[in-house]
């Protein structure tokens, strides 16, 4: 594996963040460190101490510089700003700009700079536009593509210099023997934003009071929502407290609906998802039930590492859920199998894959 040049990973983010986009760079900065990479997050701004890197679970670090001095919400102004100050920094030669930030890739290979960008979901906005713009005039044929999905080339159509790469997981820190300390409880981590399915989980949950449910991410859901008793709702919890947790349940539940937003309210991702919460399950070897959504009908397996539902038909759900906690034959080889999965599918074998990429 060819090693030598630096990777400088560029991201729109003020460190920490509550975002799953925050897990995800931090934990492909630590993954390209780890096989062997000189590697540079860029970012807005990130708080100067070692917690920061023990709050994502980072055991091997790497270097981050703050492009603004404070905590900043980006509008187009700041991020043609963000753009212009990376690239008036001194940069090595032979380096190579992995980018979550849309309109630094764009300028930065319209500049004739070494850009792969990654795509998590379409291009809106001004992004779009300039996207249209450079591409009719052939300002970007250098840049290099990683698509989260292999929907988001239906509306590229982008011919070479593309990689699908779904999202991914750090085994090491799910190398425990469970300890089930919540019986017929089910757990749900992650945002509550619209299409995560919080809702379905709140009507399954009056259908049958001795299931008790854990949902993880929005403690201020309490003030706004009428909740069943056997609902228990916490705030957010930092990601390397996650595992630990995980560990202590059976059974975890991915209800997405048809029609999934994003943080950012314009985006919607339904076609476009490789959820990082489901790879943490397989990992931590839950009993997944998801919504059965062609998504990700190529990593889950109705069956084999996980059990499907369809996704308004609460009664199925219940049923599929109590049967999760039975202590059989095939529960057992769903959480063996999820385990299986999710060692195909670490940070490490993702990067690889991308240098091996970038190397073509």
């Amino acid at each position: 594996m060819q090693k030598n040049f630096k990777i400088y990973y560029v991201c729109e983010l003020n460190l920490p963040s509550k975002s799953a986009y925050s897990i995800h760079v931090m934990k492909m900065c630590e993954a390209f460190s780890k096989i062997g990479f000189d590697l540079n997050l860029l970012t807005i701004n990130h708080c100067k101490n070692s917690n920061l890197f023990r709050l994502y679970n980072v055991k091997y670090q790497f270097k981050i510089d703050s492009i603004f001095k404070n905590k900043i919400n980006f509008n187009l102004l700041l991020r043609i700003l963000f753009t212009i100050k990376i690239l008036l920094k001194r940069i090595e030669k032979d380096s190579i700009f992995i980018s979550r930030s849309i309109i630094f890739a764009l300028i930065a290979s319209a500049f004739k700079k070494k850009v792969v960008l990654e795509l998590h979901h379409e291009i809106s906005g001004f992004s779009k536009l300039l996207y249209f713009l450079l591409a009719y005039f052939n300002l970007i044929q250098n840049l290099k593509y990683i698509f989260l999905h292999k929907n988001l080339n239906k509306i590229y159509k982008i011919k070479k210099k593309k990689i699908f790469l779904d999202d991914g997981v750090d085994i090491n820190v799910f190398k425990f023997k469970k300890k089930i300390k919540y019986i017929n409880t089910c757990i749900y981590i992650g945002s509550f934003f619209e299409g995560k399915g919080i809702e379905t989980i709140l009507k399954i949950a009056k259908l049958n009071k001795k299931i008790t449910f854990h949902l993880y991410g929005d403690k201020n859901f309490l003030q706004k929502n009428k909740i069943s008793k056997n609902v228990k709702i916490f705030d957010y919890i930092s990601y390397n407290k996650i595992p630990k947790i995980l560990s202590l349940y059976k059974v975890a539940l991915m209800p997405y609906q048809n029609k999934v937003k994003g943080r950012n309210s314009s985006v919607w991702l339904e076609n476009y998802m490789s959820p990082l919460k489901m790879f943490d399950y397989l990992a931590a070897k839950m009993i997944i039930i998801a919504t059965d959504l062609k998504v990700y009908r190529h990593i889950l397996k109705d069956g084999y590492n996980c059990k499907f539902a369809p996704v308004d038909d609460h009664y199925y759900w219940n049923k599929i859920i109590q049967d999760s906690f039975k202590n059989n034959l095939q529960n057992n080889k769903i959480t063996i199998n999820a385990y299986k999965t999710a060692k195909k599918y670490t940070w490490e074998i993702r990067c690889k894959k991308i240098i091996k990429f970038i190397n073509t």
